[in-house]
């Protein structure tokens, strides 16, 4: 989607470097018509913490089992700091994984399950002991170590998965919806300490997941994923504000955008934008003399979040934009999430609960923040 107005500089890659992770022309097929993915081009910074995002079967764990070496590309290639990794085993890539499904031995204690790989590769036990006491702390574990895995609740569990996974130090974590079977409370707490680790680590991570909430909590950046194909690369707030479409506006954001139908007629027409059914918003001239002068297109869909809408009663301030009625209103803490109709048009505004509130019923003035729009 164009930007009314542009928001600050478009992102650029960062130069290649040591530890840069690159998929170029990745593609993977199963069987003669399952195509997972297609043509993925992705460079992943040294340090990073990038999160795959999207709908189930958009290809996002197979992107990341590609990474791992549990997959091989059918086409393209995948290199770790400039070494191409196609035919790398897992074991020779220096990676450690955390899946949805807790991967731990349950006849092992915790200190066991952490250890194992560790002893398998006949590190030193001053080297082990460094490694378990910095971790285990880090995690706040270093109480269970002794303890039994049934002892442990779900979120106990997890943080031995995940102290198993970075003691071995691994240049890649990769993780697969590592938070998705614990509950609500647990999950936030999860993504706290997983930036915590990542920023006291410095460790490239990718983390893989369907929840644009969560992915918007942890990332550096975002790789927006459906039906194979990267669909938007960037910060969180580049994504949410500046979606490349129409489909990464309505998947990204807690609450859903605000899509208008609208056209651009003649310069008579100047001050209002017109609907399906006439004329539905009017815009101070300069606004839509802005709007005129971003594109060469005269009929739009515009995309504006819930929160740049603002909302008064009629009569009370002559302003530009919409008249309207107030439908529902759901209270959330110190906001209130209004569903407005305006004519054939459904919008949500989310406004702050300390100021003026409004009830089921009421007409109002809908103005736009046009700045914010797309």
């Amino acid at each position: 989607m164009k930007s009314v107005e542009t928001l600050g500089k478009p992102e650029t890659e960062a130069a290649a470097g040591d530890g840069q992770i690159e998929l170029r022309g990745v593609e993977k097929q199963f069987g003669s018509e399952a195509i997972a993915l297609r043509k993925l081009s992705l460079t992943i910074r040294n340090k990073e913490l990038l999160v795959l995002v999207g709908p189930s079967g958009c290809g996002k764990t197979t992107t990341l089992n590609i990474l791992a070496g549990l997959e091989r590309p059918t086409a393209g290639e995948v290199y770790f700091g400039g070494r191409l990794m196609n035919d790398v085993p897992p074991e020779e890539r220096d990676i450690g994984i955390v899946f949805q499904s807790i991967a731990l031995y349950p006849h092992m204690n915790v200190l066991e399950n952490i250890v194992f790989a560790l002893k398998l590769r006949k590190t030193p036990e001053e080297v082990i002991r460094e490694r378990v006491s910095s971790i285990t702390s880090m995690l706040g574990i270093q109480q269970y170590l002794k303890r039994n895995l049934h002892e442990l609740s779900g979120g106990e569990r997890q943080r031995v998965a995940i102290a198993k996974a970075l003691v071995k130090r691994p240049q890649l974590f990769l993780l697969d919806e590592p938070f998705s079977n614990l509950d609500a409370d647990m999950r936030r707490q999860m993504r706290a300490e997983l930036v915590r680790i990542h920023r006291q680590l410095e460790t490239t991570m990718v983390f893989v997941t369907h929840d644009q909430e969560e992915a918007m909590s942890v990332a550096d950046r975002i790789a927006v994923m459906n039906k194979g194909e990267l669909v938007q690369l960037g910060a969180p707030l580049d994504v949410y504000y500046r979606p490349a479409n129409v489909w990464v506006s309505r998947f990204i954001g807690t609450h859903p955008i605000n899509l208008v139908d609208i056209s651009l007629d003649s310069a008579a027409a100047q001050g209002q934008l017109f609907g399906p059914s006439g004329p539905i918003v009017r815009v101070e001239p300069f606004t839509y003399e802005r709007i005129c002068k971003a594109t060469s297109e005269r009929r739009l869909i515009v995309g504006i979040r819930p929160e740049f809408l603002s909302l008064s009663r009629i009569g009370e301030v002559d302003g530009w934009g919409l008249r309207g009625e107030v439908f529902t209103r759901q209270v959330l803490g110190d906001s209130i999430l209004y569903e407005l109709r305006a004519g054939e048009n459904q919008l949500l505004c989310l406004s702050s609960s300390v100021g003026e509130q409004f009830a089921p019923g009421d007409a109002v003035n809908i103005e736009f923040n046009w700045p914010r729009a797309n």
